[in-house]
């Protein structure tokens, strides 16, 4: 049969434009470019899959009738394709993606800074304005029950509405609120306006995530993650040397510091007037060049699609990982003030801590650059190994930075930046962008949303037992820790292995997916 005839018996191989011709077939697995049947130039695509690239003619009678001389562009592959990476329409998607990334880090530092505002002031709060010390416990409780019950809601919105405007309003203006915490005089206030602040909590991060996918693809959302998680991180540095300056200059000094996070929140607000927010998909390969907000509109969240994040088992995987895994960084951030405390550190507690969270600034930088160089290089399994490296690290250097504690601040401070490397090691050079690449473009916010609200509900929990096992052990917090720390550490090391069976096939199944509506678009006439 001559390439310009068409596939008579309808049991042939969809080429990448819904076509089925004998003569573009699926050669070892991998795509074929129309240009030159036979010739691969895309991912390997598992047999299992074929539900993605097999087209019967009684499903899809039109397939089988179109010939060669059809106008169709090429497939596009995760790997890079020369002929849309040349041409303005393919990289429409990239104006202003840095500095995208650079309000949404000035975001992150507020945000990450707003965390510790509270707790940090507190001992200035609670004198001021006639409280308890113990009422911090309750304060704090409602913001976090608040921030990680309204995440699924934020996530479906980033998802269905502008993440422009959800950044601009709910993000950055929505900061007023911490601003009118330094003008309360009352628990009652401290309540009302903490629980109306703590409302535009859960946005930045879903939100980012989705935007983030729609910036760069899978080569390049390492680096950009890893330099919005590691200015998150720097703002909790922040807060811990400039918070508490403010609150030491007077009685009321307190107040000096909400001022100035909710000044903050304001400015970054302003900033994400100017940012990029391309249609979802936009830095996909497969319809690169052919979506616009229109063109995509069909693509758009619908409740009905939110089934289909469960059906995908590498999301599972990365929930139970990360939920035992965080276990232990929840209960040694809870408790690290405390503990130092109790080991008789003084003021050098607050450079052991200091030291922690650079180590994890810097491997958030370093591990998202070198996520991205094994993308390049082995896109199947690399994000993957190198993570799974960095929790094999971690679990006994986060064991001996508790153990060795008491043996002088050396130990801490060395085994401490270990940690910090380690910890930083899964996070935005493996967990991120392997959630990006198996989850739909208009589900990844949701998805995302859905996992932190997990996750965080697992952290939460875990920090409120382990007061209990503090008072069972007899106060010793150096117990608890041994106890709650490396065991969930352990577990989700473990929880990790199956990453390596479950990401090739769904990361498969996505970009069959998009092949298919790239099919569409272009079969449609929207992509000519």
């Amino acid at each position: 049969m001559a390439a310009g005839e068409s596939g008579g018996s309808g049991n042939g191989i969809c080429c990448p434009v819904g076509h089925c011709q004998p003569e573009w077939r699926l050669r070892r697995g991998h795509f074929c470019d129309r240009r030159k049947p036979g010739a691969p130039i895309g991912i390997l695509i598992p047999r299992k899959l074929s539900a993605y690239s097999t087209c019967r003619r009684e499903r899809n009678p039109g397939h089988a009738a179109r010939g060669a001389g059809s106008s169709y562009p090429p497939i596009l592959s995760f790997r890079s394709d020369p002929l849309t990476e040349t041409t303005p329409a393919a990289n429409s998607f990239a104006k202003r993606r840095w500095y995208t990334v650079f309000a949404l880090s000035v975001a992150a530092f507020v945000d990450s800074s707003e965390n510790q505002t509270l707790a940090i002031l507190w001992p200035k709060m609670y004198l001021s304005l006639g409280l308890r010390v113990s009422q911090l416990g309750p304060v704090l409780g409602i913001s976090d029950l608040i921030r990680t019950l309204t995440l699924p809601l934020w996530g479906w919105a980033a998802d269905r509405f502008s993440r422009k405007t959800l950044l601009i309003w709910i993000t950055g203006i929505w900061g007023v609120w911490t601003l009118a915490i330094a003008f309360v005089q009352s628990l009652t206030q401290l309540f009302l306006v903490r629980i109306l602040a703590s409302l535009g909590l859960g946005v930045l991060w879903p939100a980012a995530f989705s935007l983030l996918s729609d910036l760069f693809d899978s080569r390049d959302r390492g680096r950009a993650a890893g330099v919005m998680t590691a200015v998150s991180f720097s703002g909790t540095l922040a807060s811990f040397f400039i918070l508490p300056i403010l609150a030491g200059l007077s009685p009321e000094g307190w107040r000096y510091g909400f001022i100035l996070m909710g000044l903050v929140s304001v400015i970054s607000g302003i900033l994400f007037v100017f940012i990029s927010d391309p249609p979802r998909g936009s830095a996909e390969p497969e319809i690169r060049g052919l979506v616009s907000a229109e063109r995509v509109e069909r693509y758009s969240f619908r409740i009905a699609d939110m089934p289909s994040i469960a059906r995908i088992r590498t999301w599972w995987v990365l929930l139970f990982q990360q939920s035992f895994d965080n276990i232990g960084m929840a209960v040694v951030y809870g408790w690290s003030f405390t503990w130092l405390d109790s080991l008789n550190l003084g003021d050098s507690a607050f450079m052991v801590v200091g030291l922690l969270v650079l180590g994890t600034l810097l491997g958030h930088l370093g591990f998202g650059w070198l996520g991205d160089q094994l993308e390049r290089k082995y896109p199947t399994y690399g994000r993957a190994a190198m993570a799974q490296v960095g929790l094999i690290v971690s679990l006994p250097a986060l064991s001996l930075f508790i153990w060795l504690g008491n043996r002088g601040l050396a130990p801490l401070l060395i085994f401490g930046l270990l940690s910090g490397l380690g910890l930083s090691s899964v996070d935005t050079g493996a967990r991120w962008p392997i959630a990006q690449a198996i989850l739909r473009p208009e589900l990844r916010a949701t998805g995302r949303a859905a996992m932190d609200m997990v996750v965080g509900a697992v952290g939460s929990l875990a920090v409120a037992l382990s007061g209990r096992v503090v008072e069972l052990m007899g106060g010793d917090v150096t117990s608890m820790l041994l106890l709650l720390v490396p065991l969930p550490k352990l577990i989700g090391m473990l929880l990790w292995a199956p990453v390596f069976w479950t990401y090739p096939a769904d990361r498969a199944a996505l970009h069959g997916l998009l092949l298919q509506r790239r099919a569409e678009l272009v079969e449609t006439g929207e992509g000519q």
